[in-house]
């Protein structure tokens, strides 16, 4: 009888045209398909002898076999998948922070990340088509929490444990928050304290329009209403700092000069130290500016912007350590923590 050939390998876990199988991996070991499958899928009450099993995990990295993730799931009930919901249609530096300290901890705890975009409106609204999602252990909803309202509208949904960085809260779900309320608050009271009598606030114009809880503008109001002052808003169409200057500068030219200025992120306070010194204005003596958010853009800033920074590396530890205990246990009650910001003052404040 002719003997069947050795396969031949190609790249990419394929041998031939074909995909390579478990069949392949055990021809190679030299052992059946079951006993590969035991193996690969990590089977812990099926005794084989250690040798057996190296020589059946050296055939797969020889042929690269790679495992199906959705058999192995139909079989353990789990995918070690986690899925990341976060708003892509404003990339913000900070999210780029969160998704790469999120990959730091997938890579040591051997998991794979689905990361998908959610619409502004689904993400602070809870309103619109939740994204499609693959089978995964649980869920990190970054700064889009309202999008749960849409997801748990479907029972089924229920049993998959989230973790959201956020103050919504749900069943089978823990919350990890950072108090920017409290921070633009304090941060707007030192410049009361230091003497401003006038200080206005630089917000994106769908902020103003749609939010009027949005966290930043609720610290500065309550510390300007606190000091008897009147709030003033100042809408900026767009995200950049030029869209801010020309907004901060068309208000500067029917208005006096305030004294301080708070920015919904640190881009909109460059704009706003534009504007100023476009009218021979300087920082801080004449007007002190607050930023949010940390950019690299403000701490390299001819005069480094003072800031609030978003503790990251914290946020994301607990979430992450959070979630692995939900997946492990979903039983445990709801948890919900809050993580104190980072007040940064530099060259833009007294």
């Amino acid at each position: 009888m002719e003997q069947a050939s050795e396969p031949t390998l190609l790249k990419n876990g394929f041998i031939g045209m074909k995909r390579v199988t478990l069949a392949d991996v055990a021809a190679i070991a030299g052992v059946s398909v079951k006993t590969v499958s035991h193996v690969l899928s990590g089977n812990p009450t099926v005794r084989l002898p250690e040798t057996t099993r190296a020589k059946v995990r050296e055939a797969a990295d020889q042929v690269g076999y790679r495992a199906n993730r959705l058999a192995q799931a139909m079989q353990s009930g789990r995918t070690d998948l986690i899925s990341v919901w976060i708003p892509l249609e404003r990339l913000l530096p900070v999210y780029q922070e969160y998704l790469y300290q999120l990959s730091l901890r997938a890579q040591a705890s051997d998991k794979g990340l689905l990361v998908s975009g959610v619409g502004q409106e689904l993400a602070y609204a809870g309103q619109g088509e939740t994204p499609k999602s693959w089978p995964v252990d649980g869920m990190i909803v970054i700064d889009a929490g309202k999008s749960i309202n849409s997801f748990r509208d479907d029972s089924r949904n229920n049993q998959i444990p989230l973790s959201i960085l956020g103050f919504e809260q749900f069943t089978n779900a823990d919350s990890v928050g950072w108090d920017v309320a409290l921070s633009s608050y304090q941060v707007n009271k030192s410049m009361l304290d230091s003497g401003c009598k006038s200080i206005v606030h630089i917000s994106h114009d769908w902020v103003l329009a749609d939010y009027p809880r949005e966290q930043r503008r609720r610290g500065y109001a309550e510390a300007m209403e606190e000091a008897g002052l009147e709030p003033v808003f100042i809408g900026v169409k767009g995200d950049s700092s030029q869209a801010a200057r020309e907004a901060f500068g068309e208000y500067l030219e029917s208005n006096p000069v305030p004294e301080g200025v708070s920015s919904f992120n640190d881009r909109l306070a460059i704009g706003a130290i534009l504007a100023l010194e476009s009218r021979g204005c300087k920082v801080p003596q004449d007007c002190q500016v607050w930023g949010f958010g940390d950019m690299p853009e403000s701490r390299s800033w001819p005069t480094p912007v003072s800031s609030i920074r978003t503790p990251t590396v914290e946020i994301i530890e607990q979430a992450w350590t959070w979630l692995l205990e939900r997946i492990d246990d979903p039983s445990i009650e709801p948890r919900l923590a809050s993580i104190a910001m980072e007040i940064l003052p530099r060259g833009t404040s007294r």
